[in-house]
């Protein structure tokens, strides 16, 4: 086991060498440094991934009203700077989990269904 924990470590090591995680924390760090920014940010983040997560027949609509009431973030050059940043960062998460289950060929083939 010792082995398989060095080895994630030199993983996370390489992670943290990219581009992607790279401009995810600089851009992090100046959201945070503006506390209402950064309030608004995580607010509309925790509702989108609620509704992404328990989504009902009115998803489209409801997507619309908050889309509508965080219209201030969609408009604010730095919010949407962090929000691609962030996509990009775990869009490459993803890929690297979707690379290791099935290169350890882990059946995930239920969540399908």
């Amino acid at each position: 086991m010792k082995e398989t924990e060095m080895m994630m470590e030199q993983l996370i090591l390489q992670i943290k060498r990219t581009n992607e995680y790279n401009q995810y924390q600089n851009l992090l760090e100046r959201v945070k440094s503006q506390e209402e920014l950064y309030r608004r940010i995580g607010e509309y983040r925790r509702r989108s991934l609620t509704m992404q997560v328990y989504a009902g027949d009115d998803f489209i609509q409801e997507n619309n009203m908050l889309q509508k009431e965080f219209l201030d973030l969609q408009n604010n050059g730095l919010a949407g700077e962090f929000f691609a940043a962030e996509h990009q960062y775990c869009t490459m998460i993803k890929r690297l989990q979707n690379q290791f289950l099935e290169g350890v060929q882990l059946d995930t083939s239920f969540l399908e269904e």
